[in-house]
């Protein structure tokens, strides 16, 4: 009588397995649930990049990355299929958009700045008082530097982060 018992499931429970393949089809790779929403986010996201530039990217760990570009604009560019207020400032708006791969170059017209001028605002406007012997291609207007003619110093004002230093702290001189 023990054997009878013992066979029934292992018949049922073989039955069912077989019921499961076929409903299921071809079955590809088993995704964990994380995996599943990269996945799901990837086809929602944009074909191309929706932004000339971004300053303040927000990717994913994936590889490709998906990538949101959340800089704060007073317009969004034309190519942006969704814009949205700003969640830190209602009066400026964010694309929400996603793009598969890297978010692309940075807006600002320098890499780097050692003496910024910044508003108190959130996010700043800066600008660059950094005198240099050529002015970075992204820089609208260069002008020569005052105490250095033959200087340059990009005069252009930027919306957005804090820019980071061209010179490590430690190398700088105290003041």
């Amino acid at each position: 009588m023990g054997m009878k018992r013992c066979i029934v499931p292992s018949i049922l429970l073989m039955l069912a397995l077989q019921a499961a393949l076929l409903v299921a089809g071809d079955v590809g790779d088993i995704l964990l649930p994380s995996q599943g929403q990269v996945a799901d986010e990837a086809a929602m996201a944009a074909k191309k990049r929706p932004w000339k530039c971004c300053d303040q990217a927000v990717c994913t760990r994936s590889e490709p990355p998906i990538c949101r570009c959340m800089d704060q604009v007073f317009e969004c560019p034309s190519t942006c299929k969704s814009c949205g207020p700003s969640m830190a400032d209602p009066s400026r708006l964010v694309c929400q958009d996603q793009y598969v791969g890297l978010p692309g170059p940075i807006c600002r017209p320098w890499e780097c700045c050692d003496s910024p001028t910044c508003t108190k605002s959130n996010p700043p406007t800066c600008r660059c008082g950094d005198e240099v012997d050529e002015c970075a291609p992204t820089c609208k207007t260069c002008l020569p530097a005052r105490s250095h003619p033959s200087r340059r110093v990009c005069i252009d004002s930027y919306f957005g982060a804090f820019p980071p230093a061209c010179t490590p702290s430690e190398a700088v001189p105290p003041v």
